[in-house]
């Protein structure tokens, strides 16, 4: 039997920063938009830090916004480098030359998928759990759905992380608000490529909005990765 340790799990968070360089001149987006959603999962890194400290277990967080590059897309996707996001075009990602999306992909997209590979082949990495938020208003409707685990062809620590939260009567989607089967995204690349326990968690982003409520999730998660750690062994 397996034994799967809190120390030996990997957290990824792809889209944890808004980061832009300033030769980026913020794509020729209002610096509004920075804070929003366009451009980084809201409260991801606060909430990928405190967890993977009470997990004691190795974090690898995205260091640029996602609208430079999206670090959960296949190199082949048409959407790994935006010029349309939510009906918003992108200035700095239209009509782009080879040099610049080179270098792009050079600079943040392979270090930091390399540092995951070379992570998963020298920390004993056992399973790996990728964090991301969305946002709780979706078309000027309300989404009720609090936690939403992402699942690819591998559903199996998906399935007992939905059971998990579900014991604690919360509003839990499977593969919603969003499909977690994306040929070549992460947890495909990274979980399923190496026959890795995976999943990708989602958390509603108003839970995430203040200190106290990151800690609040942070504590809620350990408990559900705990237990399904546990069931993951038998």
């Amino acid at each position: 039997m397996v034994t799967y340790l809190e120390n030996q799990v990997l957290i990824i968070a792809d889209h944890a920063s808004n980061y832009l360089p300033k030769e980026n001149n913020n794509l020729g987006l209002p610096i509004s938009f920075l804070r929003q959603h366009i451009a980084f999962d809201i409260g991801v890194k606060e909430l990928s830090l405190d967890l993977s400290n009470r997990l004691k277990c190795k974090v690898i967080q995205g260091e640029y916004s996602r609208l430079l590059i999206d670090l959960n897309r296949d190199l082949d996707d048409p959407t790994i480098i935006p010029e349309i996001v939510d009906r918003k075009i992108i200035p700095g990602n239209i009509k782009l030359n080879k040099s610049e999306i080179k270098l792009r992909i050079k600079k943040i997209y392979n270090k930091y998928h390399n540092e995951i590979d070379r992570t998963i082949k020298t920390k004993s990495v056992t399973v790996i759990l990728s964090l991301h938020s969305f946002n709780p208003i979706f078309k000027k409707k309300k989404r009720f759905i609090e936690f939403g685990i992402l699942s690819n062809e591998d559903k199996n620590l998906s399935s007992i992380i939905i059971g998990q939260l579900r014991l604690q009567k919360l509003n839990v989607g499977d593969n919603k608000p969003y499909k977690g089967n994306l040929f070549g995204d992460s947890m495909y690349r990274h979980g399923l490529s190496n026959k890795l326990p995976h999943a990708l968690i989602e958390v509603r982003n108003d839970l995430l909005s203040n200190p106290t409520k990151i800690k609040r999730v942070s504590r809620l998660l350990h408990k559900t990765i705990v237990n399904s750690l546990k069931k993951l062994e038998s």
